[in-house]
Protein backbone atom coordinates (compact mmCIF):
# COMPACT_ATOMS: atom_id res chain seq x y z
CA UNK A 1 0.00 0.00 0.00
CA UNK A 2 1.06 3.68 -0.63
CA UNK A 3 -0.52 6.41 1.01
CA UNK A 4 -0.22 10.53 1.71
CA UNK A 5 0.15 11.18 5.14
CA UNK A 6 -1.15 14.52 6.24
CA UNK A 7 1.87 15.83 9.10
CA UNK A 8 0.48 18.66 10.33
CA UNK A 9 0.64 21.36 7.44
CA UNK A 10 2.48 19.11 5.58
CA UNK A 11 2.11 15.98 3.81
CA UNK A 12 4.21 13.35 2.48
CA UNK A 13 4.50 10.06 0.91
CA UNK A 14 5.20 6.77 2.39
CA UNK A 15 4.54 2.41 2.21
CA UNK A 16 2.21 1.23 4.43
CA UNK A 17 3.67 -1.81 6.04
CA UNK A 18 0.44 -2.85 8.15
CA UNK A 19 -2.42 -1.74 9.01
CA UNK A 20 -5.15 -2.02 11.90
CA UNK A 21 -8.79 -2.23 11.23
CA UNK A 22 -10.37 -0.82 14.37
CA UNK A 23 -12.71 2.16 12.97
CA UNK A 24 -11.97 5.39 14.44
CA UNK A 25 -8.98 3.69 15.99
CA UNK A 26 -7.51 2.42 12.88
CA UNK A 27 -3.44 2.91 12.71
CA UNK A 28 -1.24 2.20 9.70
CA UNK A 29 2.69 1.23 10.52
CA UNK A 30 5.14 3.54 8.24
CA UNK A 31 7.71 5.89 8.01
CA UNK A 32 8.42 9.16 8.88
CA UNK A 33 8.35 12.00 6.77
CA UNK A 34 12.61 11.56 6.27
CA UNK A 35 11.89 7.84 6.03
CA UNK A 36 14.42 7.35 8.72
CA UNK A 37 12.35 6.08 11.52
CA UNK A 38 8.90 3.47 11.80
CA UNK A 39 5.86 4.81 13.30
CA UNK A 40 2.39 4.04 14.09
CA UNK A 41 0.12 6.57 12.94
CA UNK A 42 -3.45 6.84 13.58
CA UNK A 43 -5.70 7.37 10.77
CA UNK A 44 -7.94 9.95 12.28
CA UNK A 45 -7.32 12.27 15.56
CA UNK A 46 -10.01 13.31 15.24
CA UNK A 47 -9.28 14.84 11.25
CA UNK A 48 -7.97 12.52 8.78
CA UNK A 49 -4.24 11.76 8.62
CA UNK A 50 -3.48 9.00 6.74
CA UNK A 51 -5.23 8.41 2.78
CA UNK A 52 -4.51 5.26 0.89
CA UNK A 53 -3.70 6.15 -2.53
CA UNK A 54 -2.54 2.88 -3.73
CA UNK A 55 -4.29 -0.04 -2.07
CA UNK A 56 -3.10 -3.65 -1.48
CA UNK A 57 -5.04 -6.78 -0.08
CA UNK A 58 -2.53 -8.14 2.53
CA UNK A 59 -2.05 -11.72 2.74
CA UNK A 60 -1.07 -11.82 6.78
CA UNK A 61 -3.72 -11.58 9.13
CA UNK A 62 -3.10 -11.20 12.99
CA UNK A 63 -5.26 -9.93 15.47
CA UNK A 64 -7.15 -6.69 14.16
CA UNK A 65 -3.66 -6.00 11.76
CA UNK A 66 -3.18 -6.75 8.39
CA UNK A 67 0.25 -6.58 6.64
CA UNK A 68 3.13 -7.95 5.07
CA UNK A 69 3.73 -11.54 6.95
CA UNK A 70 7.57 -10.47 7.23
CA UNK A 71 6.43 -7.26 9.47
CA UNK A 72 3.93 -8.84 11.66
CA UNK A 73 5.88 -11.85 12.44
CA UNK A 74 8.12 -9.69 14.05
CA UNK A 75 7.77 -9.07 17.63
CA UNK A 76 10.76 -7.09 18.28
CA UNK A 77 9.29 -4.40 15.85
CA UNK A 78 5.97 -4.46 17.72
CA UNK A 79 7.67 -4.12 21.11
CA UNK A 80 9.49 -1.08 20.64
CA UNK A 81 6.88 0.61 18.56
CA UNK A 82 4.70 0.93 21.65
CA UNK A 83 3.69 3.74 23.49
CA UNK A 84 3.57 5.59 20.65
CA UNK A 85 7.62 5.62 20.19
CA UNK A 86 9.40 6.12 16.72
CA UNK A 87 12.02 2.82 15.85
CA UNK A 88 15.52 3.96 13.98
CA UNK A 89 14.99 2.09 10.21
CA UNK A 90 18.27 1.09 10.95
CA UNK A 91 17.76 -1.39 13.19
CA UNK A 92 15.39 -2.94 10.78
CA UNK A 93 17.47 -3.69 7.75
CA UNK A 94 14.67 -5.48 6.23
CA UNK A 95 12.67 -1.67 5.87
CA UNK A 96 15.84 -0.57 4.00
CA UNK A 97 14.59 -1.06 0.34
CA UNK A 98 11.54 1.13 1.20
CA UNK A 99 12.93 3.80 1.82
CA UNK A 100 13.30 5.13 -1.63
CA UNK A 101 11.44 8.40 -2.28
CA UNK A 102 7.80 7.93 -4.04
CA UNK A 103 6.74 9.73 -6.52
CA UNK A 104 2.92 9.62 -7.40
CA UNK A 105 1.42 10.26 -10.93
CA UNK A 106 -0.77 13.67 -11.16
CA UNK A 107 -3.75 11.37 -12.66
CA UNK A 108 -4.13 7.67 -11.55
CA UNK A 109 -5.62 5.41 -13.82
CA UNK A 110 -8.07 3.09 -13.62
CA UNK A 111 -7.16 -0.48 -15.29
CA UNK A 112 -8.96 -3.35 -13.32
CA UNK A 113 -10.09 -3.99 -9.60
CA UNK A 114 -7.39 -3.52 -7.68
CA UNK A 115 -7.48 -0.05 -9.44
CA UNK A 116 -11.28 0.36 -8.63
CA UNK A 117 -10.83 -0.32 -4.66
CA UNK A 118 -8.01 2.22 -4.54
CA UNK A 119 -10.16 5.44 -5.42
CA UNK A 120 -13.22 4.13 -3.44
CA UNK A 121 -11.26 3.38 -0.37
CA UNK A 122 -9.81 6.74 -0.66
CA UNK A 123 -13.38 8.05 -0.97
CA UNK A 124 -14.94 6.01 1.16
CA UNK A 125 -16.85 4.76 -1.78
CA UNK A 126 -18.33 9.14 -2.09
CA UNK A 127 -19.93 9.01 1.44
CA UNK A 128 -21.18 12.51 2.27
CA UNK A 129 -19.25 13.40 -0.67
CA UNK A 130 -20.62 16.97 -3.01
CA UNK A 131 -19.97 17.71 -6.68
CA UNK A 132 -18.47 21.02 -6.38
CA UNK A 133 -17.48 21.13 -9.64
CA UNK A 134 -18.94 19.23 -13.55
CA UNK A 135 -17.33 20.32 -16.57
CA UNK A 136 -18.16 18.71 -19.41
CA UNK A 137 -15.99 18.78 -23.29
CA UNK A 138 -17.26 16.54 -26.08
CA UNK A 139 -17.34 12.95 -24.57
CA UNK A 140 -15.23 14.02 -21.53
CA UNK A 141 -17.18 14.15 -18.33
CA UNK A 142 -14.99 15.85 -15.06
CA UNK A 143 -16.42 16.30 -12.02
CA UNK A 144 -14.80 17.25 -8.47
CA UNK A 145 -15.75 16.09 -5.39
CA UNK A 146 -15.37 17.49 -1.77
CA UNK A 147 -15.31 14.04 0.34
CA UNK A 148 -15.87 15.87 3.77
CA UNK A 149 -13.20 13.14 4.82
CA UNK A 150 -10.03 15.58 4.45
CA UNK A 151 -9.79 15.48 0.28
CA UNK A 152 -11.04 16.78 -2.76
CA UNK A 153 -11.28 14.00 -5.52
CA UNK A 154 -11.80 15.29 -9.00
CA UNK A 155 -12.62 12.43 -11.50
CA UNK A 156 -11.83 12.33 -14.85
CA UNK A 157 -14.52 10.64 -17.53
CA UNK A 158 -12.91 9.72 -21.16
CA UNK A 159 -15.04 8.47 -23.92
CA UNK A 160 -18.57 9.12 -22.15
CA UNK A 161 -21.11 6.72 -23.73
CA UNK A 162 -24.05 7.27 -21.73
CA UNK A 163 -24.92 8.86 -18.40
CA UNK A 164 -27.81 10.44 -16.43
CA UNK A 165 -29.01 12.59 -13.68
CA UNK A 166 -24.99 13.33 -12.81
CA UNK A 167 -26.04 17.23 -12.79
CA UNK A 168 -29.01 16.19 -10.16
CA UNK A 169 -26.71 15.12 -7.01
CA UNK A 170 -26.59 17.06 -4.38
CA UNK A 171 -24.98 14.84 -1.30
CA UNK A 172 -23.93 11.51 -2.17
CA UNK A 173 -24.48 8.79 0.52
CA UNK A 174 -23.00 5.40 -1.73
CA UNK A 175 -21.35 4.44 -5.18
CA UNK A 176 -19.71 1.70 -6.84
CA UNK A 177 -17.91 1.37 -9.54
CA UNK A 178 -18.15 -1.84 -12.20
CA UNK A 179 -15.85 -3.38 -14.36
CA UNK A 180 -18.23 -3.95 -17.90
CA UNK A 181 -17.84 -4.96 -21.25
CA UNK A 182 -16.39 -2.12 -23.24
CA UNK A 183 -15.75 0.39 -20.35
CA UNK A 184 -16.73 1.48 -16.57
CA UNK A 185 -19.83 2.45 -15.04
CA UNK A 186 -19.86 4.83 -12.21
CA UNK A 187 -23.01 4.63 -10.57
CA UNK A 188 -24.31 6.80 -7.50
CA UNK A 189 -26.40 4.57 -5.40
CA UNK A 190 -27.56 6.69 -2.70
CA UNK A 191 -28.35 10.19 -2.26
CA UNK A 192 -30.33 13.25 -2.02
CA UNK A 193 -31.11 15.63 -5.21
CA UNK A 194 -29.07 18.94 -5.82
CA UNK A 195 -27.55 20.86 -7.44
CA UNK A 196 -23.75 21.56 -8.24
CA UNK A 197 -22.27 23.08 -5.21
CA UNK A 198 -23.78 21.20 -2.67
CA UNK A 199 -27.34 22.30 -2.92
CA UNK A 200 -29.90 20.14 -1.68
CA UNK A 201 -33.91 20.77 -2.77
CA UNK A 202 -35.00 16.75 -2.27
CA UNK A 203 -36.84 16.47 -4.95
CA UNK A 204 -38.17 13.33 -6.77
CA UNK A 205 -36.21 11.78 -9.47
CA UNK A 206 -36.47 8.35 -11.21
CA UNK A 207 -33.63 6.31 -12.18
CA UNK A 208 -30.09 6.41 -10.75
CA UNK A 209 -26.83 9.04 -11.61
CA UNK A 210 -24.65 6.92 -13.47
CA UNK A 211 -21.44 7.63 -16.50
CA UNK A 212 -20.56 4.53 -18.45
CA UNK A 213 -17.36 5.28 -20.42
CA UNK A 214 -13.71 4.18 -21.42
CA UNK A 215 -11.33 5.31 -19.06
CA UNK A 216 -11.46 6.42 -15.75
CA UNK A 217 -8.73 8.78 -14.05
CA UNK A 218 -8.91 10.40 -10.93
CA UNK A 219 -6.35 12.88 -8.90
CA UNK A 220 -6.37 13.64 -5.09
CA UNK A 221 -5.67 17.13 -3.17
CA UNK A 222 -5.64 17.00 0.61
CA UNK A 223 -7.92 19.80 2.06
CA UNK A 224 -11.42 21.04 1.68
CA UNK A 225 -13.10 23.33 -0.48
CA UNK A 226 -15.38 25.98 0.44
CA UNK A 227 -18.34 24.27 -0.60
CA UNK A 228 -20.29 22.98 2.71
CA UNK A 229 -23.81 21.20 2.01
CA UNK A 230 -26.89 23.73 1.43
CA UNK A 231 -30.58 22.32 2.37
CA UNK A 232 -33.07 24.18 1.10
CA UNK A 233 -34.19 26.91 3.14
CA UNK A 234 -38.39 28.06 2.83
CA UNK A 235 -39.15 32.13 2.34
CA UNK A 236 -42.63 31.47 2.39
CA UNK A 237 -44.72 29.08 3.17
CA UNK A 238 -45.70 28.86 -0.18
CA UNK A 239 -42.45 27.58 -1.64
CA UNK A 240 -42.95 24.85 1.12
CA UNK A 241 -46.17 23.90 -0.66
CA UNK A 242 -45.00 24.06 -4.07
CA UNK A 243 -42.28 21.32 -2.83
CA UNK A 244 -44.38 19.21 -0.86
CA UNK A 245 -47.17 19.18 -4.41
CA UNK A 246 -45.03 17.56 -5.95
CA UNK A 247 -44.68 14.92 -4.01
CA UNK A 248 -48.37 14.46 -3.12
CA UNK A 249 -51.16 15.77 -4.51
CA UNK A 250 -53.13 15.84 -1.07
CA UNK A 251 -51.49 18.92 0.26
CA UNK A 252 -53.54 22.04 0.76
CA UNK A 253 -52.41 25.69 1.29
CA UNK A 254 -55.24 27.32 3.39
CA UNK A 255 -55.10 30.45 5.97
CA UNK A 256 -51.63 30.51 6.33
CA UNK A 257 -51.49 26.91 7.16
CA UNK A 258 -50.37 23.55 5.27
CA UNK A 259 -52.51 20.49 5.69
CA UNK A 260 -51.66 17.53 4.51
CA UNK A 261 -54.18 13.93 4.13
CA UNK A 262 -53.05 10.57 4.17
CA UNK A 263 -55.42 7.81 4.30
CA UNK A 264 -57.67 8.72 6.78
CA UNK A 265 -55.30 10.92 9.12
CA UNK A 266 -54.40 14.90 8.61
CA UNK A 267 -51.10 16.58 9.28
CA UNK A 268 -51.40 20.30 9.67
CA UNK A 269 -48.17 22.41 9.09
CA UNK A 270 -48.25 26.07 11.08
CA UNK A 271 -45.44 28.57 10.83
CA UNK A 272 -43.92 30.03 13.94
CA UNK A 273 -41.75 32.66 14.47
CA UNK A 274 -39.18 30.02 15.88
CA UNK A 275 -39.70 27.36 13.34
CA UNK A 276 -42.95 25.17 12.33
CA UNK A 277 -45.37 23.42 14.99
CA UNK A 278 -47.33 20.19 13.72
CA UNK A 279 -50.33 18.58 14.61
CA UNK A 280 -51.29 15.33 14.10
CA UNK A 281 -54.95 14.60 13.56
CA UNK A 282 -55.95 17.56 15.69
CA UNK A 283 -53.49 16.32 18.42
CA UNK A 284 -49.83 18.85 18.49
CA UNK A 285 -46.79 17.05 18.20
CA UNK A 286 -43.44 18.84 18.87
CA UNK A 287 -42.00 21.72 16.93
CA UNK A 288 -39.03 22.04 13.98
CA UNK A 289 -37.15 24.77 13.81
CA UNK A 290 -35.11 23.87 10.52
CA UNK A 291 -36.66 23.88 7.14
CA UNK A 292 -35.10 20.48 6.12
CA UNK A 293 -36.42 18.52 9.10
CA UNK A 294 -40.04 19.68 8.58
CA UNK A 295 -39.26 18.71 4.78
CA UNK A 296 -38.37 15.33 5.84
CA UNK A 297 -41.55 14.65 7.86
CA UNK A 298 -44.00 15.97 6.25
CA UNK A 299 -42.46 13.41 3.03
CA UNK A 300 -42.45 10.64 5.53
CA UNK A 301 -45.97 11.77 6.46
CA UNK A 302 -47.81 11.24 2.57
CA UNK A 303 -45.03 8.47 2.06
CA UNK A 304 -46.05 5.80 4.45
CA UNK A 305 -47.07 2.58 3.63
CA UNK A 306 -48.60 -0.02 5.14
CA UNK A 307 -48.45 -4.19 4.62
CA UNK A 308 -51.96 -3.59 2.16
CA UNK A 309 -49.87 -0.80 -0.17
CA UNK A 310 -47.75 -4.01 -1.36
CA UNK A 311 -48.52 -4.50 -5.06
CA UNK A 312 -46.11 -7.09 -5.79
CA UNK A 313 -45.89 -10.91 -4.42
CA UNK A 314 -45.11 -11.56 -1.26
CA UNK A 315 -42.82 -14.14 -0.29
CA UNK A 316 -42.21 -14.10 3.35
CA UNK A 317 -44.74 -12.47 6.50
CA UNK A 318 -42.90 -12.34 10.06
CA UNK A 319 -42.76 -10.98 13.26
CA UNK A 320 -39.37 -10.54 14.52
CA UNK A 321 -39.63 -12.31 17.89
CA UNK A 322 -37.83 -10.24 20.61
CA UNK A 323 -36.65 -13.18 22.82
CA UNK A 324 -34.65 -14.42 19.96
CA UNK A 325 -33.24 -10.71 19.31
CA UNK A 326 -32.71 -10.66 23.50
CA UNK A 327 -30.52 -13.78 23.33
CA UNK A 328 -28.63 -12.45 20.77
CA UNK A 329 -27.47 -9.72 22.71
CA UNK A 330 -27.14 -11.57 26.20
CA UNK A 331 -25.24 -14.15 24.98
CA UNK A 332 -22.63 -11.55 24.44
CA UNK A 333 -23.37 -8.81 27.12
CA UNK A 334 -23.97 -11.08 30.12
CA UNK A 335 -20.22 -12.95 30.00
CA UNK A 336 -18.79 -9.25 29.74
CA UNK A 337 -21.39 -8.00 32.30
CA UNK A 338 -20.32 -10.89 35.23
CA UNK A 339 -16.67 -10.60 35.06
CA UNK A 340 -16.72 -6.86 34.98
CA UNK A 341 -18.55 -7.30 38.39
CA UNK A 342 -16.86 -10.38 39.67
CA UNK A 343 -13.47 -7.87 38.82
CA UNK A 344 -14.56 -5.33 41.11
CA UNK A 345 -15.69 -7.51 44.29
CA UNK A 346 -12.15 -9.19 43.38
CA UNK A 347 -10.34 -6.17 43.70
CA UNK A 348 -12.66 -4.65 46.89
CA UNK A 349 -11.67 -7.95 48.57
CA UNK A 350 -7.72 -8.19 47.97
CA UNK A 351 -6.70 -5.18 46.76
CA UNK A 352 -8.77 -3.09 49.39
CA UNK A 353 -10.83 -0.73 46.80
CA UNK A 354 -13.61 0.56 48.77
CA UNK A 355 -16.99 -1.14 48.60
CA UNK A 356 -18.44 2.61 47.06
CA UNK A 357 -15.78 2.43 43.82
CA UNK A 358 -16.33 -0.58 42.94
CA UNK A 359 -20.00 -0.69 43.03
CA UNK A 360 -20.01 3.03 41.02
CA UNK A 361 -17.43 1.48 38.68
CA UNK A 362 -18.02 -2.38 38.15
CA UNK A 363 -20.88 -3.61 40.16
CA UNK A 364 -23.48 -0.78 38.66
CA UNK A 365 -22.35 -1.24 34.67
CA UNK A 366 -22.57 -4.70 34.78
CA UNK A 367 -26.18 -4.52 36.39
CA UNK A 368 -27.36 -1.98 33.59
CA UNK A 369 -26.41 -3.90 30.86
CA UNK A 370 -28.99 -6.64 30.93
CA UNK A 371 -31.43 -4.16 32.22
CA UNK A 372 -30.98 -1.91 29.44
CA UNK A 373 -31.41 -4.72 26.92
CA UNK A 374 -34.02 -5.84 28.27
CA UNK A 375 -35.68 -2.40 28.25
CA UNK A 376 -34.99 -2.38 24.28
CA UNK A 377 -36.67 -5.00 23.59
CA UNK A 378 -39.90 -4.09 25.54
CA UNK A 379 -41.84 -2.61 22.59
CA UNK A 380 -43.20 -4.38 19.63
CA UNK A 381 -42.32 -6.81 18.13
CA UNK A 382 -41.36 -5.83 14.54
CA UNK A 383 -43.23 -7.56 11.29
CA UNK A 384 -41.26 -7.73 8.20
CA UNK A 385 -42.46 -8.71 4.57
CA UNK A 386 -40.46 -10.00 2.00
CA UNK A 387 -40.65 -9.09 -1.52
CA UNK A 388 -38.68 -10.25 -4.38
CA UNK A 389 -37.17 -6.97 -4.90
CA UNK A 390 -37.64 -5.27 -1.21
CA UNK A 391 -37.50 -6.07 2.62
CA UNK A 392 -40.12 -3.57 4.71
CA UNK A 393 -39.82 -3.82 8.40
CA UNK A 394 -43.15 -2.36 10.19
CA UNK A 395 -43.62 -0.96 13.71
CA UNK A 396 -47.05 -1.13 14.11
CA UNK A 397 -49.42 -0.52 11.32
CA UNK A 398 -47.04 1.75 9.66
CA UNK A 399 -43.67 1.38 7.81
CA UNK A 400 -40.63 1.81 9.64
CA UNK A 401 -37.73 0.95 7.13
CA UNK A 402 -37.26 -0.33 3.93
CA UNK A 403 -34.53 -1.52 1.97
CA UNK A 404 -33.85 -2.72 -1.68
CA UNK A 405 -32.61 -6.34 -2.05
CA UNK A 406 -29.64 -5.11 -4.15
CA UNK A 407 -28.61 -2.81 -1.13
CA UNK A 408 -27.65 -5.14 1.00
CA UNK A 409 -24.14 -5.52 1.11
CA UNK A 410 -24.45 -9.24 3.34
CA UNK A 411 -25.96 -11.36 5.57
CA UNK A 412 -25.27 -13.15 8.41
CA UNK A 413 -26.94 -16.22 9.96
CA UNK A 414 -26.56 -16.70 14.47
CA UNK A 415 -28.31 -20.17 15.27
CA UNK A 416 -29.90 -19.60 18.68
CA UNK A 417 -28.01 -21.73 21.61
CA UNK A 418 -31.72 -21.93 23.56
CA UNK A 419 -33.87 -22.88 20.77
CA UNK A 420 -33.56 -25.70 18.04
CA UNK A 421 -34.00 -24.21 14.42
CA UNK A 422 -34.19 -20.79 15.79
CA UNK A 423 -32.32 -17.76 15.61
CA UNK A 424 -31.32 -14.46 14.32
CA UNK A 425 -30.75 -12.74 11.15
CA UNK A 426 -28.37 -9.65 10.57
CA UNK A 427 -28.63 -7.64 7.27
CA UNK A 428 -26.39 -5.09 6.60
CA UNK A 429 -27.08 -2.69 3.87
CA UNK A 430 -24.53 -0.64 1.82
CA UNK A 431 -23.59 2.33 3.13
CA UNK A 432 -25.59 2.34 6.23
CA UNK A 433 -28.49 3.72 4.39
CA UNK A 434 -31.88 2.44 3.49
CA UNK A 435 -34.33 3.68 1.08
CA UNK A 436 -36.63 5.47 3.04
CA UNK A 437 -34.20 7.57 4.10
CA UNK A 438 -33.18 6.64 7.74
CA UNK A 439 -29.84 5.97 8.58
CA UNK A 440 -29.45 2.54 10.21
CA UNK A 441 -26.27 0.21 10.92
CA UNK A 442 -27.67 -3.23 10.69
CA UNK A 443 -30.92 -4.93 10.97
CA UNK A 444 -31.49 -8.05 13.20
CA UNK A 445 -34.20 -10.35 12.86
CA UNK A 446 -34.92 -12.89 15.36
CA UNK A 447 -37.62 -16.03 14.56
CA UNK A 448 -37.90 -19.46 14.53
CA UNK A 449 -37.62 -20.89 10.95
CA UNK A 450 -34.17 -18.64 11.13
CA UNK A 451 -32.12 -20.69 8.51
CA UNK A 452 -34.86 -21.28 6.02
CA UNK A 453 -35.48 -17.47 5.95
CA UNK A 454 -31.73 -17.08 5.63
CA UNK A 455 -31.68 -18.44 2.59
CA UNK A 456 -34.34 -17.20 0.90
CA UNK A 457 -33.06 -13.97 1.74
CA UNK A 458 -29.75 -14.74 0.83
CA UNK A 459 -31.10 -15.98 -2.33
CA UNK A 460 -32.79 -12.85 -3.02
CA UNK A 461 -30.47 -10.27 -2.48
CA UNK A 462 -27.17 -12.48 -4.36
CA UNK A 463 -24.53 -11.54 -1.55
CA UNK A 464 -21.87 -13.02 -0.07
CA UNK A 465 -20.99 -13.56 3.84
CA UNK A 466 -18.58 -11.63 5.32
CA UNK A 467 -15.22 -13.77 6.02
CA UNK A 468 -16.38 -13.19 10.24
CA UNK A 469 -19.86 -14.17 9.24
CA UNK A 470 -19.92 -18.18 9.98
CA UNK A 471 -22.86 -19.39 11.59
CA UNK A 472 -22.23 -18.99 15.54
Amino acid sequence: MIAIISDGKEQYVSPIFALKNAGWNSEVLTFNKERTHLRRIKMWRPRRQVFIVEWEKFACKKSLWEGYDWVLEDKNLFKALRFGKAVSAENFPAFKEYSKEIILPEQFEIKNENDIQSLMDVSMSFHDAIPIRLEKDGDCTQIEFDTTWGCIITVKFEGVKESNLIDRIGLIYDSEIEVKEGGFVFKVTAFDTGEVGGVIDFLPYEGEPYIFCDKIYWSIKIGKSACCVQCKKYDSLYDFYIDLKSVSKNVLLKEGKLILHHKNDTLVIEPTKKGYITYLNGVREKGYTDGQDIYDYACMFLDRITAEDIDEEILVDIKSQKSACFAHYIKRSLPFAVLWAAAGLILSFFCNLPWAVSAIIFIAPALLVPIYIAFAFSKDEKRYIITPTRIYCFCGKFINKLISTEQIKYVKLHLSFIKKGSGTIKIKPKGGICLSGINFAFWLIGINDAEEIYNKIKKLCDCSEPESGKKD
